[in-house]
Formats: structure tokens, sequence, C-alpha cells
């Protein structure tokens, strides 16, 4: 969930927040409208915090109220006597006038605001307008702000650093090698990757499929519902992205580079599309592919049912 202005109170407290908050007015607007100048804060600003235009024109200006909590009569005032000041001043004309506050206004406020609004609009014939937290919210996510404003670069390289960890636990998940018993000489995917000349690494191969089914076990002996539908959901990802390379491949005899393909993309995709809350390390998702193969549902040549037909009879 993105920050708000409260981040700010909690960070900087009540006089900090102040300056931040402008700060961040500021920063939007200036990004936003290409003439959006800042008046430097001394007792002559004439009531000005931010200004679009050119003084030889009547501006727009932008006043900026830190008011976090509420509108009571102390902050109407202030509102009244900020408004009065760029009104009167003999700097400049205005025919705009915008209160920006870090706050949503409850129905009493927006009362009073509607009816004091009304008023000096038709008195003064000068426009005026509220631009509330969401408003402004939306102005500074626009123009990126919030990424300075709310630390939210902090928060992304946190995230980053959780990934980069995350990472490393799946590198660090140890890959047991195939028992010395476990012969997997006939077994579907075995004589699917043969059938399609890939004999190289088999070794690699095997104990990929080893690793995956000690994986599907595992799960299906918690038998945790969530867990068991997490796996279901990373093994139809990883048919999904075969089918995808799949459907563009024609080689009928070799599937060496087919299976190249799809161990690629799972490397790069493993941290996203192929993302899991189990423990799943880049092999066993590799092996995930090989228990496909083995339910004879994914295969490394066009036609590779009639392949493996063609290869079993020759053997």
């Amino acid at each position: 969930m993105s920050r708000d202005f409260d981040y700010l109170l909690k960070k900087h407290g009540k006089i900090g927040s102040r300056s931040v908050f402008e700060d961040a007015c500021e920063k939007a607007f200036t990004s936003e409208y290409k003439d959006a100048f800042t008046i430097k804060c001394n007792p002559g600003d004439d009531g000005i915090d931010i200004f679009v235009g050119d003084f030889t024109d009547p501006i727009e200006v932008y006043q900026c109220k830190c008011f976090f909590f509420e509108i009571g009569e102390i902050q109407k005032k202030q509102i009244r006597d900020s408004f009065k000041k760029a009104r009167t001043s003999t700097n400049f004309k205005m025919k705009k006038w915008c209160l920006c506050v870090p706050k949503s206004l409850t129905i009493e406020e927006m009362k009073w605001w509607s009816s004091w609004k009304k008023t000096n609009e038709k008195k003064f014939n000068i426009d005026i307008e509220l631009f509330d937290s969401v408003r402004l919210l939306n102005l500074i996510r626009k123009n990126k702000i919030d990424l300075e404003i709310f630390d939210e670069e902090e928060r992304l390289l946190l995230t980053e650093i959780l990934a980069i960890l995350e990472k490393k636990e799946e590198r660090l998940k140890e890959i047991l090698s195939v028992p010395e018993d476990e012969d997997y000489t006939e077994r579907i995917f075995a004589l699917k990757l043969k059938s399609a000349k890939i004999e190289d690494n088999m070794e690699i191969y095997n104990k990929q499929f080893f690793n995956a089914e000690i994986l599907t076990k595992e799960v299906q002996s918690k038998n945790i519902e969530s867990d068991i539908k997490e796996l279901k959901n990373l093994k139809d990802s990883i048919q999904e992205m075969w089918l995808t390379q799949y459907l563009m491949y024609d080689d009928e005899n070799d599937g060496n580079k087919l299976l190249g393909i799809i161990n690629s993309r799972i490397e790069d995709f493993s941290y996203y599309h192929l993302k899991t809350v189990l423990s799943v390390s880049v092999s066993e998702k590799k092996g995930i592919l090989h228990q496909l193969a083995d339910e004879c549902t994914v295969g490394w040549v066009k036609k590779y049912k009639e392949r493996l037909k063609l290869y079993l009879e020759k053997q």
C-alpha cells in the first residue's frame, strides 16, 4: 500500500512535517506546470507559496496549509487571512486562489468551505479551488514526487534486498543426488529426451526430476490445501511456458534447442512469473518440466508422441 501524508507526520512530527509537505507541493506543481514558480518564504511573500503565470497578468496562487487534524476556527481564520493577503497585494493581480491541505475534509468542514468559497468567488470574482489530500497525492504520484517524499525509493530498495535474499535462499537449498538404486532409464521423461536426440547431461536431468519428485511428495504428505494448490499453479505455469515455445518450434527430430529455451525462461522468470510462496529451487522447477514430460503432457520435438513411439519401436 502506498504511503500518504500521515507518514510525514509520523516520521517528521507536527513541526518537521510542515516543511516537507510544502516542499512536496512545490515540487508537484512546478513539475505539473511549466510556468509554476515558488516564492521565497519571508514576511513580504504576499501570501504566496506557489504561483502559476506571470506577474504582468493575473496569476494563480497556491497556498499550502499543513492542517493534518482539523479545520477549526483557528484554521478557518488562517485561510481567510491568507486569501485576503493575496487578494489585496499590490504586487500582483490574482485570478485564482487554491488551498492545499494534507487531509480530506469532514462533512462539516466541507459545508463551511463550500459556503466560504461560493461567497468569496462571487464577491471578488476570483476562482477558488481546494486541493485536499487525495488530489494532492494523485498529483504527487503522477509526477513521481512520492518516491522521494514518502521514502518510496527506500522501500523499493528493501523490496529488492528481500528478493535477493529469496534468491540466495533458493540457491542454498540442498539439491539431492539421485540414489544409486534409482534407475530412470525406462522412465517416459528419459526416453522422451533420448528420442529427441537429447542424450548429454542425463545425470543433471535425472537429478532435476528426482528433486521435483521429492518436492511433490513433501507437499502432498503435509496435505496443506494452499500448498497443494500453489504447487499445481506452478506446474500449470511451467506447462504454459513450454506451450508458448512449443507452438513456434518446427523441428521433428532434435529437441535440444527447445529444452534449452524453456530452461532459460525458467531461470529468467523464476522470481517473477514463476515466483511461489513455496521454497522451490530453479533446479526443482526444471525438474517439474521433466515431470510433465513423464506424464506425456510436454515434449521436445514437434509431434513428440509419434516421435517417442517410433523410437520405442526401433528399440
